[in-house]
C-alpha cells in the first residue's frame, strides 16, 4: 500500500499487477487456459475435423478464451482509492475496464477491516503429518479466498474492497481518509 498527493487530494494504491501469490497463480491459470484454447484452435484450423469435432472445438475455444481473459484480468487488477475533501472514489482497473465508485465521506459509517478467519484444522488431515495434503489445500484456499479486506456501510449497503490489506495498513488508510 502506498499513498501520495494527487490532483487536489490523496491517492492510495491498494494493489498492483502481480503483487500477491494469488495474482501470480492467476497468471499461471491464464497461461494454462490460453494454451488450451490455442490447442483447440489448432484442431479446428489445421486438422480438418468433422462437424461434431468442429462444434466441440469451437465451444472449447470460446470457453477457454473467456476463462483465460478472466484469469488475466484478475492477475493485472489494480485497485486505488482517491481521497478528496468531501468524498472518496474507489477505482478498479483491469485489462480493458475501469470501474469507479464515488462515496460521500459524511454518509460512510463503520469503516472496518475484515480480517482473515483463522485456519482451522481439516477434519481429514493427519495428526502428525498431512499425508494426503488436506491441510495444505485448506491453507491455500484460505490464503486465496480469505477476507483481509476493507469495508464500510453506505446508504444501507456494505461496500467491500481491497485484497490482502493488513491491519497496520488499514490504520494508515483510515487516518488518510478521515483526517
Amino acid at each position: 500500500m502506498t499513498s501520495k498527493d494527487y490532483k487536489g487530494g490523496k491517492i492510495i494504491i491498494l494493489s498492483k499487477p502481480f503483487d500477491s501469490r494469488s495474482k501470480v497463480l492467476n497468471l499461471f491459470y491464464f497461461i494454462l487456459f490460453f494454451t488450451a484454447a490455442a490447442i483447440f484452435l489448432r484442431i479446428l484450423l489445421v486438422d480438418d475435423p468433422n462437424l461434431g469435432a468442429a462444434i466441440a472445438a469451437t465451444i472449447g475455444i470460446i470457453v477457454f478464451f473467456i476463462a483465460a481473459y478472466r484469469f488475466a484480468n484478475k492477475a493485472v487488477l489494480t485497485e486505488k482509492i482517491f481521497v478528496a475533501e468531501n468524498n472518496i472514489e474507489i477505482i478498479k482497473q483491469g485489462l480493458f475496464k475501469i470501474t469507479k465508485q464515488q462515496f460521500e465521506k459524511s454518509k460512510i459509517s463503520d469503516f472496518r477491516h475484515l480480517a482473515k478467519t483463522p485456519i482451522t484444522k481439516h477434519p481429514l488431515a493427519g495428526e502428525t503429518f498431512d499425508y494426503l495434503g488436506f491441510q495444505t489445500e485448506q491453507q491455500v484456499i484460505n490464503e486465496m479466498y480469505g477476507e483481509n479486506r476493507l469495508a464500510f456501510d453506505y446508504d444501507g449497503k456494505t461496500i467491500r474492497f481491497g485484497d490482502n490489506i493488513y491491519s497496520w495498513d488499514f490504520e494508515e488508510i483510515k487516518i488518510v481518509i478521515f483526517s
